[in-house]
């Protein structure tokens, strides 16, 4: 099976795998911006993405592993085609259908099933390291 992964910046990458394009952690935040990440806390962005929403394939998924600025901004809030679906703790599901994403909220071990040209991809959520352990996968440590 072909596989690629593309670094878009952050957390965000673009994954090939068979027949499937999954996209993680949608920022494309500009250098400079900030980004909200709760609670009174910001983080700027470092470096520019290396691609913008429009400039991505056809995706047949998101993985979103929590729901903070630094993970889904304002731009792919605003710019992300709805339809992929995206996979994701309860609680940023809740937001995500608020916001007309097709969401799907991943308890803990958890998985979900793709299937295309014959191909299955299991999508599996794992405990993160946060204070309340809900992330389908997490970079903060």
């Amino acid at each position: 099976m072909d596989a690629s992964l593309e670094f878009v910046g952050t957390a965000t990458t673009v994954l090939r795998l068979g027949p499937f394009t999954i996209l993680t952690d949608p920022n494309f935040l500009h250098r400079g911006q900030f980004a909200y990440l709760g609670k009174g806390l910001m983080s700027r962005r470092l470096t520019e993405p290396s691609v913008q929403p429009q400039d991505l394939p056809q995706l047949d998924a998101i993985v979103l592993s929590h729901l903070h600025g630094d993970h889904l901004d304002r731009i792919a809030r605003r710019e992300l085609d709805r339809t992929p679906t995206v996979y994701t703790t309860r609680q940023a599901a809740r937001r995500l259908e608020k916001w007309e994403f097709d969401a799907k909220a991943l308890a803990p071990w958890q998985s979900s099933e793709l299937a295309a040209a014959g191909v299955g991809l299991r999508i599996t959520s794992v405990p993160g390291n946060t204070p309340a352990d809900r992330c389908v996968s997490c970079c903060h440590r």
